[in-house]
């Protein structure tokens, strides 16, 4: 491997996604739901924001869109990446966001002047990837980057849920040292491999019985993100006590997850496993019990430089939180919330009232709170509801202070026109959330297609918009999986385009992604 990259497999790109996690006004809530005040923002809602190992510069665009009034900066040292990051900004206009080609190593040696102190500073998918020389480079980054009172979230791989992982990333990552493959090649010969060693009772698939699993979800997983998941030379998940020590040499205190379910741990455990873990004196050995338990894989660490313990006005920061109803569950429909330590159901009663009150618009959280149905169960309980409907994406945390739709809409314009040429985006700025929704690409033909016929956008033209985008890509359109042809497709495309205007175009402009 280059001394430049570290270890770090560089041989392709990364994706293209977007993590909710990272966006600040969700940083600023799971502070305040761990008991901690984030740093206040200065007027009209600024604040610098940082991500260190950017990737693409999806995220980071999608923030800056939804978020006028932040100032941003992307670093990464894979001149692809930041490439199609500036390529993206500046097609989008995007004005209060840079990207900078630029090592760890290098920057922590000489922190930029003009790169200044930050709010918030993001790290996702690459403390666990990189080398010690390049984690302790990030401590000096986040030494010289961080305001008192900033929140820097850092997301990476942990024990031990990986450990039924570990022997299937070695032999890969020995398999492209011998063979000299490409990643994909790579793949499908570990794969074969192991499916081999497996076929043949080799005793490692007992004792690991959730190797075989992890193998099928490799099988579906794209090759840029299983080479960067897995091909590097310094590939190690990190307990979080060692995390936690490490960031504390910048000056950082762990303050809680950035998961919003994991924020009710430990306490909905089991009584037994709640017990072992809060009788523990140590944090670090709290969270590391608590990981075992639940045989966590990836945390979403959130620490803070100067934490302060929580105060009335930040209570009441909390209960002004204004969350958005993104995604209505099914009428009737109970709602299982998948979480790392398993699944809960909700059954309707528990969050009826609250989905049909921001039916009608966003609410605070003490407007949701003082319902008749929460109101009964207390605001303890209520707050554990609507962790868990955050979590399942049914509502999302809304902009301290929403900025205008226009940036927004010129980068979602973009993003349409890429995803209708092949570019698989999954995501739209939303100015009222400061962050983005998920959506499809033939959401993302539709709207472009809308784009294209200002003002005689109807269901006939924007059905074979989206047709014609198919066809140029060699595509046929897709429903429960199969596809679909001749007058199936085209009941199919009426459907989706009806929908795009009687619902789609309603709730986009509702979230700010739209005008």
């Amino acid at each position: 491997m280059d001394d430049w990259s570290h270890g770090y497999d560089v041989s392709v790109g990364y994706t293209y996604g977007f993590c909710p996690e990272m966006a600040p006004d969700w940083l600023d809530l799971c502070a305040r739901v761990a008991g901690y005040a984030p740093r206040a923002r200065g007027p009209s809602a600024s604040f610098r924001y940082l991500e260190l190992g950017a990737g693409q510069g999806m995220g980071l665009c999608l923030l800056a869109a939804a978020n006028p009034g932040g100032e941003f900066v992307g670093v990464d040292f894979q001149p692809e990446h930041i490439a199609h990051a500036q390529g993206v900004a500046e097609a989008a206009g995007l004005t209060n966001i840079r990207f900078s080609r630029t090592d760890l190593v290098d920057l922590a040696a000489a922190w930029p002047e003009d790169f200044g102190a930050f709010d918030y500073v993001a790290l996702h998918g690459v403390y666990s990837w990189v080398s010690p020389k390049v984690r302790e480079a990030i401590l000096r980054c986040l030494s010289h980057a961080m305001r008192p009172g900033g929140l820097v979230y850092n997301g990476y791989n942990t024990q031990p849920g990986w450990l039924g992982t570990m022997p299937f990333q070695h032999i890969s990552r020995l398999l492209k040292e011998t063979t000299g493959k490409p990643g994909g090649a790579v793949f499908e010969d570990s794969i074969a491999l192991f499916d081999r060693l497996r076929d043949g009772g080799a005793d490692t698939f007992k004792i690991l019985p959730g190797l075989k699993s992890r193998l099928e979800t490799v099988r579906t997983r794209n090759t840029n993100y299983l080479v960067h998941e897995y091909l590097h030379e310094s590939w190690r998940p990190l307990w979080h006590s060692e995390v936690a020590r490490e960031m504390a040499r910048a000056d950082l205190d762990y303050i809680g997850s950035a998961t919003a379910a994991e924020t009710l741990l430990p306490d909905v455990l089991p009584p037994p496993l709640r017990d072992a873990i809060v009788e523990q004196g140590d944090n670090g050995l709290r969270q590391d019990l608590q990981d075992f338990v639940i045989n966590q894989f990836f945390r979403r660490d959130i620490f803070c430089r100067g934490s302060r313990g929580r105060v009335d006005r930040e209570i009441a920061a909390l209960a002004r939180t204004r969350l958005h109803l993104t995604s209505p569950p099914g009428a009737g429909d109970a709602l299982d919330v998948k979480a790392t330590f398993g699944e809960i159901t909700l059954q309707r009663p528990a969050f009826a009232q609250i989905v049909d009150a921001l039916g009608g618009g966003p609410k605070s959280v003490e407007e949701l709170a003082a319902l008749p149905d929460m109101r009964r169960q207390g605001m303890a309980n209520a707050l554990q509801i609507l962790l868990l409907l955050l979590h399942a994406r049914t509502l999302a945390v809304g902009a301290a202070d929403p900025g205008a739709a226009e940036v927004a809409q010129r980068l979602n314009r973009v993003i349409a026109r890429a995803a209708s040429e092949g570019l698989p985006y999954d995501h739209v700025a939303s100015s009222m959330l400061g962050s983005a929704v998920a959506v499809t690409d033939v959401d993302l033909m539709l709207l472009d297609a809308w784009f294209a016929s200002p003002g005689r956008a109807d269901v006939a033209t924007l059905a074979k918009g989206v047709a014609d985008r198919l066809a140029r890509l060699g595509r046929t359109l897709q429903h429960d999986g199969k596809p679909l042809e001749g007058a199936g497709a085209q009941r199919r495309l009426t459907a989706l385009a009806t929908a795009f205007l009687d619902q789609g175009l309603p709730r986009w402009r509702r979230l700010g992604a739209l005008l």
